[in-house]
């Protein structure tokens, strides 16, 4: 769920105000209160770095709940839709409306040093006339950090997840499913940080599982059961600051995977990563955060062959105004597959996301990016396009409706897929703490 929550800043001129409300008279107090809250906040909205997305609002940001050291944030959210091709057809479209509710929670330390917190999110989907493709994805995630400087922190956290493949995707419509397929994950990762001087260091660990549902369709030969996996992931990153604002990155990570069924053993694979890149800020209007390198990906199986190619993960962020904010994306990986007769895919993902204040609590968004899935064994590729579009009118500090569009077109096909567009619209309110 994007967006789930929107962090409300401190007024900073706050503590200045009340010494001058006591030293002035009552006029010229006022007078003063206001045209330093306009200087704060003219200096916040033109700060480096700041988006339309990042950028805080005093005026219609939540305030949340304070218990002690800790903020209680949560927002309800609820409204219709309509999609136009629920299965990603060319032929026998079949179209139906649906009602969309979502909810989230998050309790989180206010300490000036070290970290926990707590928050949960679900997301569920009901149609009016096709109650098999109802859906309802929950998580629920905890974390601590240990701050020894300034410099130096530790991090782990724990996260459990159930989540879904769309009936349209690619996965399931290789399977010929007409449903989603839903599966359970769980995460436990441990990260550090530390500097020294200009190198920084980082490193992690992250160990998930993933169950899919136990049940048997005819179209896989078996149940989807069998492609239940466990992974681990280590990660170790430096950085060298050439100046403020400007670094040199590497990074290498590893991953093994390993399937719990003895049918699938064959899949498991080991995997290795090495990237360079670099963290940039030209000039406060462009910033750029890119790394290209290489991946491969060993089977166990004899006859499977080794997945490699280009990896590559970048964002460009380009500030052509304060009320403008364009980002530049992309992001090459290798994902495992559900599919009977393929083992994983080249995923290469890009776009164009641009955010436009309209209005101080009138935010309007566009998305358009492609989505290239490559699969080696049978040899396929797929391409889709997404359009999105976005309104969000922020009615006051716990209100908030929401309007979007998004168009989705299949740009390229291998046999065995359809060529299809789908329309999607839907209408949102959220009530927020």
């Amino acid at each position: 769920m994007a967006d789930k929550f929107r962090v409300t800043r401190t007024c900073r001129a706050f503590l200045m105000a009340q010494v001058l409300w006591g030293a002035l008279p009552m006029g010229a107090a006022l007078a003063q209160d206001q045209v330093q809250g306009q200087g704060q906040n003219t200096a916040r909205d033109a700060a480096r770095g700041v988006t339309v997305t990042s950028r805080p609002r005093p005026d219609f940001d939540p305030l949340g709940v304070r218990l002690g050291g800790f903020r209680l944030d949560g927002m309800v959210d609820v409204g219709p839709g309509f999609d136009s091709n629920l299965f990603g057809r060319r032929n026998n479209v079949v179209s139906d409306g649906f009602v969309d509710t979502a909810a989230g929670a998050r309790l989180r330390s206010d300490w000036t040093t070290h970290a926990v917190g707590i928050e949960a999110s679900m997301l569920s989907r009901q149609y009016f006339n096709n109650s098999d493709l109802d859906f309802q994805d929950w998580n629920i995630l905890g974390f601590g950090r240990y701050d020894f400087s300034a410099d130096t922190n530790v991090e782990g956290r724990y996260r459990h997840a159930r989540e879904h493949l769309d009936v349209f995707s690619t996965e399931v419509q290789g399977l010929g499913i007409a449903r989603p397929v839903s599966y359970d994950t769980d995460e436990v990762s441990v990260t550090g940080n530390t500097r020294f001087n200009r190198v920084g260091l980082t490193g992690g660990a992250l160990w998930r599982s993933y169950r899919f549902e136990n049940q048997s369709f005819a179209s896989t030969g078996g149940s989807l059961s069998l492609n239940d996996f466990d992974t681990v992931i280590g990660s170790i990153g430096s950085s060298y600051t050439v100046a403020p604002g400007r670094a040199v990155t590497a990074t290498v990570r590893l991953q093994d995977i390993s399937y719990t069924n003895a049918a699938s053993r064959s899949r498991d694979s080991f995997t290795w990563e090495a990237l360079l890149g670099f963290d940039y800020d030209f000039d406060g209007v462009w910033q750029a955060r890119v790394a290209v390198g290489w991946r491969q990906r060993n089977y166990n199986g004899p006859g499977l062959k080794p997945v490699e190619g280009l990896a590559a993960e970048g964002q460009i962020t380009w500030l052509p105004t304060q009320l403008t904010t364009v980002r530049f994306n992309v992001l090459r990986t290798i994902e495992e597959s559900i599919r009977v007769d393929a083992v994983s895919y080249q995923r290469l993902q890009g776009g164009v996301t641009v955010d436009h204040e309209f209005l101080r609590n009138v935010i309007l968004s566009g998305d358009i990016r492609a989505d290239r899935r490559e699969y080696q064994r049978p040899d396929q590729k797929v391409t889709d396009g997404i359009l999105t579009l976005s309104a969000r009118w922020l009615i006051n500090r716990n209100l908030e409706l929401i309007g979007a569009y998004s168009y989705s077109q299949r740009l390229e096909k291998s046999a065995g897929y359809d060529e299809y567009d789908r329309n999607l619209f839907q209408v949102r309110l959220r009530a927020s703490l």
